[in-house]
Parts: structure tokens; C-alpha cells; sequence
């Protein structure tokens, strides 16, 4: 059974998982050894000093790899924990928002009142864990330069590894546009499918309860566990069995 949330037009879903790495060349040959599936570059983000390569997950959703570019001409960005070590790390995940009305949402994120059941304690940090804006971005396609645009809530995510929001576990959020048709879920190499998503977290009800916040179903996104520090695990059917990423 794959992966998803209940089928609704006001429902987050997973967009995709982001899969940090040193090296993106070297993590392309070793995730295709242990799936028997190549991810397929996609390009760079001109402004960040990373790039990028994709894996499709099934419904909708798909794999990030992403690492710094050592060809790039800006400084590397402190964005979505890139800068935090040489190990390759599941570091955190975006959602779908074109179905909720991604300035909608983020308005909805930074108020305490649209949830009341948050502990006073939550409230004070909602602007350490919500984005409060939302910003276009895009990337230029190696494979024929063309470029795919998108309008995402990230600005909590543009923070070393240590800083980002739980440790990871809340995401950031994606609209498309009209790269929809366009994005990387569409048009990635396909044979994975993402069929859990869990987040352990050693406070699991405060996280539960960011969950509930955020709403359109988000609780039912991602299954949550008490651990001893923050740590995403996704489980991937792969050509070559099941596998793990964290």
C-alpha cells in the first residue's frame, strides 16, 4: 500500500523529502546501488551555491537529493541543514500547498487564535516555527535550460541544520504554479514508492500538537514517536527491496 493522505481539495500532501548530501554526484551512484533506480539531475540554484537531483515516490511526491555546488559562483547558503557535516541525512520535507492557498496558510501559521488548544508555551515560538512569508523561487534545468518556477514559504528553513524548526520535522511549503505539470514528482525516474513517514522527536506531543496547528490534515502526514533527538525516517519500496533513509 502506498503512502497518502485522504483524497480532499483542502488537504496538505507530501511534496517531497530532502535528502542532504556532500556530494551529489557520488550520492546518484550509490542511492541508484541500493534501488537499482538512478536519480536523474536537475539543476542549480543560482542563488544558494547548491544543485540538485531527483526520484520520483509515487503520488505526487518525490526525493530531493541535494547538495552544494562546487561549481557554483555565490557563497554556499546556510538552507535546509546543507551545511550540517559530510554524513547524507534525511534533513527534512516540504508539502503541497496549491490545493490550500499557500499565503493563506502561512497567514493562518503565525496566528495562535486559529488554534486555541496550543499550550501558552507553543504560542510564545510560533514565529520560530512558521514561516511568515512567501517568496518565488526557481531553478534552471541542466538538461535543456529551461527553468521551473515555484512560490514557496521556506524562510524558517534558511537556517543551519541545527536551527531548523524541531529539528526538521515541520516542513516548509511549495505551490507550483504553472511549473505544476513541470515538477520534479511528473517527470523523475519512477520505480520507489514512499510508504511511511515518521518523525521522532524527544517532546512527541508538542510536535502532535504543531501538527494539529498546522491542519489540513497534516497529523495524519507523518507518524510520530518519541526519540531521543530529532530524526525524519522514511521507508522506501524500492526494485531492490525495502530500505530506510534518515
Amino acid at each position: 500500500m502506498s503512502f497518502s493522505a485522504s483524497s480532499s481539495l483542502k488537504k496538505l500532501t507530501v511534496d517531497h523529502l530532502v535528502y542532504v548530501v556532500p556530494n551529489l554526484a557520488d550520492a546518484i551512484k550509490d542511492f541508484e546501488h541500493k534501488t537499482g533506480v538512478r536519480p536523474a539531475v536537475g539543476g542549480k540554484h543560482m542563488t544558494l551555491g547548491t544543485h540538485n537531483a531527483f526520484l520520483a515516490l509515487g503520488d505526487g511526491r518525490y526525493l530531493e537529493l541535494f547538495a552544494p555546488d562546487p561549481q557554483a559562483e555565490c557563497p554556499l547558503k546556510t538552507v535546509i541543514g546543507v551545511d550540517g557535516g559530510r554524513q547524507p541525512r534525511l534533513s527534512t520535507f516540504c508539502c503541497d500547498a496549491g490545493n490550500v492557498g499557500i499565503d493563506d496558510l502561512v497567514s493562518k501559521l503565525s496566528s495562535s487564535s486559529a488554534s486555541p488548544s496550543l499550550p501558552t508555551s507553543t504560542e510564545d515560538k510560533l514565529s520560530l516555527f512558521f514561516p511568515s512569508s512567501v517568496e518565488a523561487g526557481s531553478r534552471t534545468n541542466e538538461k535543456d535550460n529551461s527553468v521551473i518556477s515555484w512560490r514557496a514559504a521556506v524562510e524558517k528553513h534558511m537556517s543551519p541544520w541545527y536551527d531548523l524548526p524541531m529539528g526538521g520535522l515541520l516542513p516548509f511549503y511549495i505551490d507550483w504554479g504553472e511549473s505544476r505539470d513541470v515538477r520534479p514528482a511528473t517527470t523523475a525516474p519512477t520505480g520507489c514508492l514512499l510508504t511511511k513517514l515518521v518523525a521522532h522527536h524527544p517532546e512527541p506531543a508538542t510536535l502532535k500538537q504543531l501538527y494539529q496547528h498546522i491542519g489540513y490534515g497534516m497529523d495524519v502526514l507523518v507518524e510520530v514517536q518519541e526519540g531521543p533527538e530529532p530524526r525524519l525516517v522514511a521507508t522506501l519500496e524500492t526494485p531492490k527491496g525495502v530500505i530506510e533513509l534518515s
